[in-house]
């Protein structure tokens, strides 16, 4: 993956630098999500910024980082993935293969 220059930003995580920005909207349906992962890797996570009660920022997207790490996933082995978090139990949770984010209208396309 291409990283922007414009609007992304640079987090170390025990000593790994992960790279992450703000897509203005997932591409099939218009919603907002944010993607983290490595310069150079072919994995990354997509984020998802529901419930609004979640604050996004370094502190977050560390703590989604790192989750993701304890269920076996790596910017190096992946897969892509897509995560979000329960706004009850702030607890995190894989998305279905191929969405994005938990309130996307469906699965993505092939060539996305």
């Amino acid at each position: 993956m291409t990283w922007p220059k414009r609007g992304t930003r640079k987090i170390v995580i025990e000593g790994d630098e992960f790279l992450w920005h703000y897509d203005a909207c997932c591409p099939w349906c218009s919603d907002d999500v944010f993607t983290a992962g490595k310069s150079g890797k072919p994995f990354v996570l997509f984020i998802d910024p529901f419930p609004y009660a979640v604050e996004i920022g370094p502190g977050y997207v560390t703590k989604a980082i790192k989750w993701a790490q304890s269920q076996g996933w790596s910017p190096e082995t992946g897969g892509t993935k897509a995560m979000s978090i329960d706004s009850n139990s702030q607890e995190f949770f894989w998305l279905d293969e191929g969405e994005r984010h938990a309130k996307c209208i469906g699965k993505a396309p092939e060539n996305v």
